[in-house]
């Protein structure tokens, strides 16, 4: 990964007990909430996320420091999120670093973005994704 952070805005935040979200908090730190600009969009079951350096509207989350085992990491995370050459291209989402604002300061954290059509999904506009289940179910 080229970040030390990672940024998660949807069923990987800590309010989920899923088994992805648990994993991140096994092997990383929760920093802070953090936004960057954008438009969060819902998929069904799950958000996207689309990276705007020029937009007004923006995508809330969770800034994360990774602590340890940033290898298996990520390759979970890839195989969560359907990235990679195994998976239909293109891919849903892309691994991309952007800059994210927190309160206090900001980092360059690796984000999953939403990398498929999106003019008949339904716009997020508070920025705020919350599925009761937590699952992609």
């Amino acid at each position: 990964m080229e970040s030390t952070y990672i940024f998660v805005y949807g069923l990987l935040k800590s309010m989920y007990d899923n088994e992805p979200a648990k994993f991140i908090r096994k092997n990383c730190t929760l920093v802070d909430e953090g936004w960057f600009p954008g438009t969060l969009i819902d998929i069904g079951s799950y958000p996207g996320a689309l990276f705007k350096p020029e937009s007004e509207s923006k995508v809330f989350g969770e800034v994360y420091r990774i602590d340890k085992n940033e290898t298996e990491l990520v390759e979970f995370l890839d195989h969560f999120e359907g990235v990679g050459n195994q998976f239909e291209q293109p891919n849903e989402y892309v691994r991309k670093v952007i800059p994210v604002t927190m309160k206090e300061s900001s980092v360059k954290a690796s984000c999953y973005l939403y990398n498929w059509n999106y003019d008949n999904l339904k716009v997020i506009s508070s920025g705020r994704y919350k599925n009761a289940k937590g699952n992609r179910d």
